[in-house]
């Protein structure tokens, strides 16, 4: 009778998986290293996308942050292979993805809300001051015309 093997953890098989795909052994943990290595600022604008060879692509938000990584290109790639069990990644390739159609569509534009009805009405203004009234009448004159406008 064989002996029993202890069952695989499934984070270790699918990061066999992942590094099969991916065609590097140990590529798998670029993706688990990213955000530690650069820092939550710049993890939050760019994140990697595949491994071609020894150059990663990365996604970055907008040009601004692209600008920024780019200069920065040697601190993150020296950052990644310091957490990377052997380095894996020579260079960045950075792809902008600022501007791009999302899945979902854009709202409708909103119709402007019709005008509330004046919660003041003219005889309650009589106690107040004249310059105070007068006011409160000049805004209740722009209420009126805004409603008849919508």
């Amino acid at each position: 009778m064989k002996p029993r093997r202890q069952p695989a953890r499934v984070d270790a098989v699918l990061e066999t998986c992942l590094d099969r795909i991916l065609g590097t052994p140990g590529a798998s943990a670029i993706w688990r290293v990213w955000s530690d290595a650069v820092g939550a600022a710049i993890a939050r604008r760019a994140e990697p996308v595949r491994l071609r060879g020894r150059t990663l692509v990365v996604a970055v938000s907008s040009a601004p942050w692209m600008q920024e990584l780019t200069l920065l290109k040697r601190n993150v790639v020296a950052a990644l292979n310091e957490r990377l069990p052997r380095p894996l990644v020579d260079d960045l390739y950075l792809v902008l993805t600022e501007g791009r159609a999302t899945a979902t569509p854009s709202a409708p534009p909103r119709r402007r809300a019709p005008c509330p009805t004046p919660p003041i009405h003219v005889d309650e203004l009589a106690d107040l001051p004249p310059a105070l009234r007068a006011s409160f009448n000049d805004v209740l004159d722009a209420w009126r015309r805004r409603a008849r406008s919508t």
